[in-house]
Parts: C-alpha cells; structure tokens; sequence
C-alpha cells in the first residue's frame, strides 16, 4: 500500500494534484469576486453581503491549501509547505480583520433591519460569524503546520537523514 501513492516517481500524478488544488484556491474566489465586482467598501449592505458570500466558499480554498501541503509534506518540500504556510497566515488575518468589521457591520445594520428580516438576518449573522470563525482556526493551524519542520523517524534523528523505506528484498516482499 506504501506504493500506491509514490508521488516521486509519479510526476503526472503530481502535476495534477498541484493543478487541482490550485483550481480549489481560486476558481471559488474568482467567482466570489466577479459577483462582488465593483467594490463599493463605504456601503455597509455590501460589506455584510461580501461576507456572506466569501464566508460559503471558504471551503473549497481550505481543501486546495490542505493538499498542497499534503503533497508537499510528501515530496519533502520545505518551499511549498512554507508558501501554503504563508497563503494560510495572510487568509487567517483576513479573516480576523473581517469578522471585526463584520460584526461592527451587523450590530449598525441590525437597527435598519424591518422586523420581517430580521430573523433572517440574525441566521445570516450567526452563521457567516461561525464559519468565518472556524475557518479563522482552521487556517491558523494550517499556517503554523506550513512553518513547521516535519517530524523525523528516530533513526533519521540518530543519523540524520532519513530511513529510506525497503520495499522489496532478493525478490521478496519485505514484510511489515
């Protein structure tokens, strides 16, 4: 099973794992963004309805950030865990300025609120502020995993380098 996943030898499989978690990280951005074109950031029904969108695509960017790490993590690349370590600080920040903004934003909006919508609106808050929230942590933990050193066997500790893994042995499958 060790085999099945050998990104090294496998580059096509590698260029498409990289491809796919690109598309991930922005096609969904991409089209937040055209919906959200033009800015209009001195309009406070904007900024709330901005958030609202951005904070149901946050998903898929995660999942994109995730494997590039994953595969990094795999091919040993110290560059592109820190890159997707970097992406994933600058997204946590992001998020953190926003959901200040957002929740500045929602307690203004929330007198011109007619009584109709606002139970709707209160949903709407609690949720692009939860999500916005966990993905605040999610990301967090992806950027400290990025700037992290992966964790070495304990005979790579002792030699250090790394045990190379064996996996066939005078044609016999070594066993595990």
């Amino acid at each position: 099973m060790s085999d099945f996943f050998n990104l090294h030898d496998d580059s096509p499989l590698r260029r498409i794992l990289y491809l796919g978690a690109i598309l991930l990280i922005c096609v969904p951005l991409l089209q937040v963004g055209s919906q959200l074109w033009p800015l209009r950031l001195g309009n406070i029904q904007w900024r709330f309805g901005a958030a609202n969108a951005l904070s149901s695509v946050l998903l898929l960017p995660f999942i994109g950030l995730s494997t590039l790490f994953a595969v990094s993590r795999v091919l040993e690349s110290r560059g592109v865990s820190r890159a997707v370590g970097g992406i994933a600080v600058i997204l946590a920040i992001g998020l953190l300025g926003s959901l200040v903004v957002f929740f500045f934003d929602a307690s203004e909006l929330k007198a011109i609120v007619n009584s109709q919508m606002l139970a709707t609106f209160k949903s709407t808050t609690l949720r692009v502020g939860s999500v916005s929230t966990l993905f605040f942590f999610a990301f967090a933990v992806l950027a400290q995993a990025g700037f992290s050193s992966p964790r070495k066997t304990d005979a790579g500790r002792k030699s250090g380098k790394q045990e190379e893994d064996v996996g066939l042995i005078v044609g016999h499958q070594a066993e595990r």
